[in-house]
C-alpha cells in the first residue's frame, strides 16, 4: 500500500483495478494503433490510383457475407472510406469482447476471489466499490482511445490521407466506444449474475444480440431498420473519417449513462458475494463425467471446447462463403498478388482464392493461439482458487493432471485447426478450386503456432506460475503487433524471428513447411516437460 493510498482510501479500489487493466489495455491499444496505421498503408498500397483500386474495393462492397461481417460500407474508394470500414468495425468489434471479459474478470471475478473484503472492510461502500471498478475500467478505455487516436493522427501526415484532428478524435471515439459500451454491460451482468462465468456469458449473449441485428440490418435492406437498435450499429453511423456523423454519439453515451446507474444501484442493494438474480440453493445430482480425474477434467472443459471448436469452423465456413468474389478481387490487386508470391506468375482466380484463404488461416493462427491462452489460464486459476487441492489430497498425482489437462488443449487445438480445414471447404462449395487435402493441411499448419504456444505456456506454468497468463498473452499481442508491422515496416529479421506466427507457411498459399511444424512441437514437447518437471517440485501458489 502507498501514500497515496493511505491518503485517499476511498479511490484505494480504482487504483488497484487500474493496475491491474492497465498492462493489457495498452498491449490492445497499441495493437489497435498499429492496425489502424496497417489499414491505411494498405489501402495505399493496393493501386497508385483511384481507378486502380476501384476493382477490388467494389468487389469487398458488394459482397454480403463481408457486409455482415463488418458493416455496410461508406465511400470505400477513399482512404477514410476504408479505413473506416474496415478499421472501425474490426476493432469495435475486438473492444467489445475484451470490454465485457475485462469488466466481468474486474467486479464479479474479483468479488468472488475475496479481494473485495478488504476494502469493503473499511470506509468504502458497496457502491463506491463499484464506482471504483467502472472509474478504474473506464482508464483502460481512455489508453485504447489514446492509441487509437494517435494512429490516426500519425497517418494523417502519410501524403494523400490527410484527416483532420477533429476527424481523428471522432475516430478514436468510436473505436473506443465498442468497449466502452460492453464494459458498462458486463459490469451490470456481474451485478446480477452469481458467477463471473454467467455475468460473462449474459454479456456475450447481450453482445451477440447487438452483433445479428447490425448484421441483419446490413445484408438485408428491409429491416435497414434494425441497424438504430443496436449498440454496434450506432458505431457504424458514426463514419468517422468518411462522412461524419457525431450525432450517433449521443446514443451510446446514453446507454453508457443508464447502464452506470443501473450497476450502482444494484451494487448498493445487494450483498457482498450475492446477486440480484441469486443461483438455486438445490439442483438435481448430475454425476456424470466424474469417475476419475481424467474425465473431470473433460466435463470441466467440454463446454469452452466444444464453443472455439465450432466457432473455428463455423468462422471458417463463413468467411469461404465468399471465397470466389474474394478471390477474384485479389486476383486482380498488385498488393494481394505480392502475398502470393510463392505461386505462379500471373494473377488468376484460384490464386485470388488462395491469396484469401491464406489469409483465414492466419486469422485461425490468432484464433487457436487465443484459445491456448485461455485454456493456460483457466488451468493456472485452477491451482490459484485451490481447486487443485482437492484432487492433489487424494491420490490423483502432479504429473498425470497436468498432462490430462496439456493434452486435452491440445487435442482441442488440432481438432478445431482440422475444422477449419473442413468449414473453408464446405461454405466455399468444395473449395472453391482448393481440395479438402490442401485445406486440412492448411488447418492443421494454422496449429504450429498455437502447439509452441503451449509448451511455451506450460513451462511458464511450471516454473513462474503466476506468469502463466500475461506471458501467453504477451506473446500472441507481440505474434499479432509483429506479423502487421512487418507488412508496414522492415524491421530487422531477428525481431521478426520473436514472433510465433513468423516462421510456419501461409498455408495454402504456399505448400505447409512441415518441418517448420516438426520443429515447433518438438520445441513445445520439451519445454512442456521441462514445465511438469518443475511443477511437481514445487509448492502450490495461490493467488
Amino acid at each position: 500500500m502507498t501514500v497515496r493510498d493511505l491518503r485517499w482510501p476511498q479511490w484505494t479500489l480504482a487504483r488497484f483495478t487500474i493496475r491491474r487493466t492497465v498492462r493489457a489495455a495498452t498491449l490492445w491499444g497499441a495493437a489497435m494503433a498499429l492496425y489502424t496505421y496497417a489499414s491505411v498503408v494498405g489501402f495505399q498500397d493496393l493501386s497508385p490510383s483511384r481507378q486502380g483500386r476501384r476493382a477490388f474495393v467494389d468487389a469487398l462492397g458488394g459482397n454480403l457475407g463481408l457486409k455482415a461481417l463488418m458493416g455496410q460500407p461508406y465511400r470505400l474508394d477513399t482512404v477514410g472510406g476504408f479505413v473506416t470500414w474496415r478499421a472501425t468495425a474490426v476493432l469495435s468489434l475486438i473492444g467489445a469482447v475484451w470490454g465485457l471479459l475485462l469488466a466481468t474478470d474486474a467486479t464479479r471475478g474479483e468479488e468472488a476471489a475475496g479481494r473485495w473484503e478488504l476494502f469493503l472492510a473499511g470506509r468504502v461502500t458497496r457502491r463506491r466499490a463499484a464506482l471504483n471498478a467502472l472509474l478504474g475500467l473506464g482508464a483502460a478505455v481512455a489508453v485504447l482511445w489514446t492509441f487509437t487516436f494517435v494512429a490516426a493522427v500519425v497517418a494523417a501526415e502519410r501524403p494523400g490521407v490527410g484527416f483532420s484532428i477533429g476527424a481523428a478524435l471522432l475516430f478514436a471515439t468510436a473505436v473506443a466506444a465498442g468497449a466502452a459500451q460492453f464494459i458498462t454491460v458486463g459490469a451490470l451482468a456481474a451485478q446480477l449474475m452469481p458467477t463471473r462465468a454467467r455475468a460473462a456469458a449474459l454479456a456475450a449473449a447481450v453482445f451477440g444480440v447487438s452483433f445479428l441485428l447490425r448484421a441483419v440490418a446490413d445484408v438485408a435492406p428491409t429491416a435497414h431498420w434494425l441497424v438504430y437498435a443496436s449498440p454496434l450499429g450506432w458505431i457504424e453511423q458514426i463514419r468517422a473519417l468518411s462522412d461524419p456523423r457525431p450525432q450517433w454519439l449521443l446514443p451510446i453515451a446514453g446507454l453508457i449513462t443508464i447502464l452506470v446507474l443501473a450497476t450502482l444501484s444494484l451494487a448498493g442493494r445487494r450483498d457482498l458475494d450475492a446477486s440480484t438474480l441469486p443461483d438455486r440453493d438445490t439442483a438435481v445430482a448430475r454425476t456424470r463425467l466424474l469417475g476419475s480425474h481424467r474425465l473431470l477434467a473433460v466435463r470441466l472443459t467440454r463446454t469452452t471446447a466444444l464453443a472455439w471448436t465450432l466457432a473455428a469452423a463455423v468462422g471458417s465456413m463463413i468467411y469461404a462463403t465468399f471465397a470466389r468474389s474474394a478471390g477474384s478481387a485479389f486476383a486482380s490487386s498488385p498488393a494481394a498478388a505480392r502475398l502470393g508470391h510463392g505461386l505462379a506468375h500471373g494473377a488468376n482466380q484460384i490464386t485470388g482464392v488462395r491469396t484469401f484463404a491464406g489469409i483465414v488461416f492466419l486469422l485461425v493462427m490468432l484464433m487457436l493461439m487465443g484459445y491456448v491462452a485461455s485454456a493456460l489460464a483457466a488451468i493456472r486459476e485452477e491451482e490459484a482458487d485451490g481447486h487443485l487441492d482437492n484432487l492433489l489430497a487424494a491420490t490423483v498425482g502432479r504429473a498425470d493432471w497436468l498432462s490430462t489437462r496439456t493434452l486435452l488443449v491440445l487435442a482441442v487445438t488440432v481438432l478445431a485447426g482440422a475444422g477449419t480445414g473442413i468449414g473453408f471447404w464446405a461454405g466455399s462449395g468444395a473449395g472453391a478450386g482448393l481440395t479438402l487435402g490442401e485445406l486440412l493441411q492448411a488447418g492443421l499448419n494454422a496449429t504450429a503456432p498455437a502447439v509452441l504456444l503451449l509448451g511455451i505456456g506450460v513451462f511458464t506454468l511450471g516454473v513462474l506460475p503466476r506468469w502463466t497468463a500475461p506471458v501467453c498473452y504477451a506473446l500472441l499481442a507481440w505474434s499479432f503487433l509483429l506479423d502487421m508491422l512487418g507488412s508496414v515496416l522492415h524491421l530487422n529479421g531477428w525481431v521478426l524471428d520473436t514472433s510465433l506466427l513468423q516462421h510456419p507457411t501461409l498455408a495454402p498459399i504456399t505448400t505447409p513447411n512441415w518441418a517448420v511444424a516438426g520443429v515447433y512441437a518438438a520445441l513445445a514437447t520439451l519445454l512442456a516437460a521441462a514445465g511438469g518437471l518443475a511443477f511437481q517440485r514445487r509448492d502450490l501458489q495461490p493467488h
